[in-house]
């Protein structure tokens, strides 16, 4: 009886310890999401029919918006990449219209179109009439991201971005951009 009895509470230990390591907490997400978001890769910009391809960073990449339901959100994205023209900074950039939906509780899509900037680095403009701000229809990006840890409503993930854009530039001529970021993203559901 005494084997038995000890049988049956390893058995019962081991079960409701099973249970309880395979026991998934879901993921809260509601209400106002905010984003930032910290990276580099590759920026290619054919101006002109003349192509330069640079190594690039981003930042901020800022997305703002609301939780609809526990798996998609609609926001507003500011994608972009930073590059050298002329030995001045700028920045080639978009405002996005997106959706962010979660496959699983950590892996997630996000795809948008918007407006294409092509701007100065703010810290480099003195005169904001001779800036050379350009703007351009349309813009694409397609982002997946894997959230690798969380805590509370913070969720800190790894992103990879493809944003595509085009701007119109004085004299009837258009710069197109496509950028390849890795990004750190620090988000707050």
């Amino acid at each position: 009886m005494r084997k038995i009895l000890i049988l049956t509470l390893t058995l019962i230990a081991n079960y409701t310890f099973a249970q309880t390591n395979l026991e998934h907490k879901q993921i809260e997400r509601k209400g106002f999401v905010i984003g930032l978001g910290l990276g580099a890769g590759v920026l290619t910009l054919n101006t002109n029919n003349t192509t330069n391809v640079t190594f690039s960073t981003t930042l901020p990449n800022i997305k703002v918006g609301y939780m609809l339901n526990e798996r998609f959100a609609l926001l507003a994205l500011l994608p972009g990449a930073n590059y050298k023209y002329q030995g001045k900074d700028r920045g080639f950039e978009g405002l996005i219209i997106a959706g962010q939906y979660w496959l699983i509780d950590n892996w997630w899509l996000l795809g948008g179109a918007g407006l294409t900037f092509d701007a100065p680095a703010f810290y480099t403009v003195k005169d904001p009439k001779t800036a050379n701000f350009y703007t351009g229809l349309p813009a694409f990006t397609f982002t997946t991201g894997y959230e690798v840890w969380h805590k509370g409503r913070f969720a800190l993930d790894l992103q990879y971005r493809i944003f595509l854009g085009k701007s119109n530039l004085p004299n009837n001529g258009q710069r197109e951009g496509l950028s390849n970021m890795f990004i750190v993203g620090f988000n707050w559901y």
